[in-house]
């Protein structure tokens, strides 16, 4: 028997997508080598991000679920120095629609928008950075262990991406890609998440 998916998004597919948009601003703890360049201390100015998760089913249905959005009540630092990125105050919101595509066989079956909104909390964190060649940055263990639905939590996977300096505007690009799997109602299914953030920063 097939799960509803509207029971596959509430259980699975938003929290996911509240993973991805933690993972894309935040990093964890990890010993690296020194490097600069980026060093000094940035206003958060937004967060813009594209997401996409899809569950796939073995009994043939599938649902993809995509997000594209620009951060609004931004706030708090985040300070580079030493390798070691630390966020202090860091908080965003999020207020957007999702849309949802519904597929068995790879037919499309039905598709639909719901309103998606995620604040996160004032948040302060230390990572870790790398910066390779002239234009990549690398974080060795990618998002922060957090909770996003209340009662799960998530840990972030390596992810890199690239970095610009325009000015006193700081931009980060950052790649995540993340798969797992589970079963539901006796079906087992694959999750696929990925998901592109700019982060805009501006010198102190």
């Amino acid at each position: 028997m097939l799960i509803s998916p509207k029971n596959l998004i509430n259980k699975f597919i938003i929290p996911a997508i509240l993973a991805m948009i933690v993972m894309l601003a935040s990093c964890k703890k990890d010993k690296t080598s020194s490097t600069t360049g980026i060093e000094g201390t940035y206003k958060f100015k937004n967060l813009s991000a594209q997401t996409q998760s899809s569950i796939a089913g073995n009994l043939g249905d599938k649902i993809v679920t995509l997000s594209d959005y620009t951060t609004t009540n931004n706030g708090g630092t985040l300070t580079f120095a030493n390798n070691t990125m630390t966020a202090s105050g860091l908080t965003y919101t999020v207020n957007t629609q999702a849309e949802f595509y519904e597929y068995y066989n790879n037919d499309l079956l039905d598709s639909a928008s719901y309103p998606f909104n995620f604040t996160l909390p004032a948040s302060n964190s230390n990572g870790q950075y790398q910066l390779v060649g002239a234009d990549s940055i690398y974080f060795p263990n990618g998002g922060i262990t957090i909770t996003s639905d209340g009662s799960t939590t998530y840990q972030g996977q390596a992810s890199g991406g690239h970095y610009s300096i325009s000015g006193s505007v700081l931009t980060i690009t950052q790649y995540v890609v993340k798969d797992s799997s589970f079963t539901d109602s006796g079906e087992s299914y694959i999750l696929h998440e990925s998901a592109t953030g700019s982060m805009q920063l501006e010198k102190q």
